[in-house]
């Protein structure tokens, strides 16, 4: 899989950019502030309708435009297609080889990215929203139902919120029957999506680390006993929601549930945002990106294509030349920004295409 094409037009402030990426790393270098992130995030939206920066439609468009368009040409087994994506202040329009999508499953899967920025680097310190964030992420690379459920589940616990908020008791069993059981589905597909990683994840740290340290992954959900969850995950979930009651009536708010859960990285069996070193961290985030990457080459019988921003302030050499590594020996393109040419760790290799940005425009 591979972009082999890309144009934008009025998208930030890349408002009239055309391009033809190399098969393999493309490197896009300049000041900050130029444009460079932009291209990531308009290649990003290409593949699943949404910006990583939480951007609403009317940031994505240049400033006096009413609308953005981006097109893209990939190929996939020697196939081409052609997609675009209008964005309106209103809503966003996508289309297929110039035909409308109307089904979410039509228009995701074409182009396949995995997306590694510095705020992952933090997540391991971070709060529990960018793990999840990340999460949400990854479950829906592979598993395109996953947005329904979840999106599901987004719909009715705003309806539960509204009525809590009210303090109407009438009509709130309703909703958290139906709340328990989208929640089921979600927390089913994340578990399933951790199931694989964590077989691929302890290797690629080992790769890293060069040492015998063990690391784990979890899916830990706020306030919900494990035991019960196994024997009835929707009895369990209710059972909490139902300790939680008081708590709700009092914060005017659902407590419990996915939207609530969080991620647990660990190394040797101990918490690593409390006691992994900052370079234990980043080579965890490294290996969970290894086998993200690993994972969804298996799903499609093709690599993803990789997007990096600015990676290379936030890893040091070592770290950064295992990186490099590790994606010179597979056949997937990769999109990478950086402030010099210098900084990315590609000697040796003759399939880098060099793009410098200036004011959102390639000046070379």
């Amino acid at each position: 899989m591979r972009l082999i094409k890309l144009k934008l037009a009025s998208f930030r402030n890349l408002k009239n950019l055309e391009l033809t990426p190399g098969d393999k790393f493309n490197v896009f270098y300049g000041n900050n502030g130029q444009g460079k992130t932009n291209l990531l995030e308009s290649i990003y939206l290409l593949a699943t309708m949404k910006s990583f920066k939480q951007a609403k439609n009317s940031e994505l468009i240049s400033f006096g435009s009413e609308f953005a368009l981006l097109k893209g040409a990939v190929e996939r087994d020697r196939v081409r297609r052609e997609i675009s994506l209008l964005l309106e202040k209103q809503g966003k329009k996508a289309k297929i080889d110039d035909k409308l999508a109307t089904r979410v499953d039509d228009f995701f899967g074409n182009l396949n990215v995995v997306l590694f920025t510095p705020e992952e680097i933090a997540m391991v310190r971070g709060g529990p929203e960018l793990r999840r964030r990340y999460l949400d992420r990854a479950v829906f690379t592979c598993d395109i139902g996953y947005l329904t459920a979840y999106h599901e589940y987004l719909k009715i616990l705003k309806q539960r919120n509204a009525l809590l908020k009210t303090g109407e008791a009438f009509g709130l069993d309703i909703w958290t029957e139906q709340l328990s059981q989208a929640a089921v589905q979600v927390v089913e597909r994340r578990s399933a999506w951790i199931g694989e990683i964590e077989k691929l994840l302890q290797r690629f740290y080992s790769e890293i680390s060069g040492n015998d340290e063990t690391v784990q992954i979890e899916y830990r959900q706020h306030s919900v006993d494990p035991k019960s969850w196994q024997e009835d995950p929707r009895q369990a979930l209710l059972s909490a929601l139902k300790a939680h009651e008081a708590e709700e009536r009092r914060r005017c708010t659902t407590v419990v549930g996915p939207h609530r859960d969080d991620l647990h990285f660990g190394l040797n069996g101990r918490a690593a945002r409390h006691f992994a070193s900052q370079g234990q961290q980043r080579s965890y985030v490294l290996a969970l990106k290894m086998a993200e990457i690993e994972y969804i080459t298996r799903c499609f019988e093709a690599p993803p294509v990789l997007l990096l921003d600015d990676m290379t302030s936030e890893l040091d050499r070592e770290r950064n030349e295992n990186l490099m590594e590790f994606l010179k020996k597979r056949q997937m393109q990769v999109f990478i920004t950086t402030t010099a040419l210098d900084n990315v760790a590609l000697a040796g290799t003759d399939e880098v295409t060099a793009f410098r940005i200036s004011s959102g425009k390639i000046t070379n």
